[in-house]
C-alpha cells in the first residue's frame, strides 16, 4: 500500500514539473515572438526627420525709420529728383561754420552743395551775396520746392520744400526740415529763384 502511494506521489510530482516546464517554454516562445514582431513593426515605421531647434529664430518684424517725406509733387525731369535726393542724404549732418561737405555744413554751404549735386554751377558764396545774384521769386514760386528762402536780414538761407516748410543747416540741429510758421515765419526776409530751374520740373503746388 505504501509503495503504491509513493509511486503515485512520484508520478504526480513528475507530471507537475513537466507541465510547469512546458508552460514556461510556451510563455518564453510567446514573449520572443512578441519582441520580434514589435522590433519588425518598429523597423517598418517611417522615421520622422530630426529637427535642429538651434536653427529656429524668433520672428523678426521690419524696422521702420522716420524719413522725411519728399515734396508732394509730380516730377517732369531729373533736376528736382537729384536735388531732393541730395538733401535727404544730408539730413542730420551737424552744423559747421564754413562747412561745405559731409563733415558739417553752414547754411550757405549746404545750399551750395546740394545744388551742385543737382547740376547747378555757381560759386559758394555767403547768403547775402546769393541774394544779390539771384532774381526775386514770385509769390507762386515762393511756395515751390527748390526756391531759396532768406531770413534774419540775409544772415540765413534755406531751400523751400513747400508752402509750409523748408530745409536748412541749423546751428542747433544740423541739416533739418523746419516749419515756415512760428519762429522762422517771423524772420523771413524774402525769396529768390533756385540757381537751376527746379520748380519748372513740377506741377504747381497748392496750399
Amino acid at each position: 500500500m505504501k509503495k503504491a502511494f509513493r509511486l503515485l506521489l512520484c508520478v504526480s510530482l513528475f507530471a507537475l514539473i513537466f507541465v510547469s516546464v512546458g508552460l514556461r517554454a510556451l510563455a518564453q516562445v510567446k514573449t520572443d515572438n512578441f519582441t520580434r514582431q514589435a522590433t519588425a513593426d518598429a523597423l517598418q515605421m517611417p522615421q520622422l526627420p530630426q529637427v535642429r531647434t538651434e536653427r529656429f529664430r524668433s520672428l523678426l518684424f521690419p524696422t521702420f525709420r522716420p524719413y522725411v517725406l519728399p515734396p508732394p509733387v509730380i516730377f517732369a525731369g531729373d533736376t528736382a529728383w537729384m536735388l531732393q535726393n541730395a538733401i535727404e542724404k544730408r539730413l542730420g549732418i551737424r552744423y559747421r561754420f564754413f562747412g561745405i561737405d559731409d563733415r558739417g555744413y553752414d547754411c550757405s554751404g549746404f545750399v551750395w552743395r546740394v545744388f551742385q549735386d543737382a547740376g547747378a554751377s555757381f560759386e559758394r558764396v555767403a547768403a547775402r551775396t546769393l541774394w544779390q545774384q539771384l532774381p526775386e521769386a514770385t509769390e507762386e514760386e515762393a511756395k515751390q520746392f527748390g526756391t531759396l528762402v532768406f531770413f534774419n536780414g540775409l544772415k540765413h538761407v534755406g531751400i523751400v520744400r513747400d508752402a509750409f516748410s523748408f530745409y536748412h543747416a541749423s546751428r542747433s540741429q544740423g541739416v533739418t526740415l523746419s516749419s515756415l510758421a512760428g519762429y522762422w515765419g517771423t524772420r523771413i526776409t524774402g525769396y529768390r529763384r533756385a540757381p537751376v530751374p527746379v520748380t519748372a520740373d513740377f506741377l504747381k503746388l497748392t496750399e
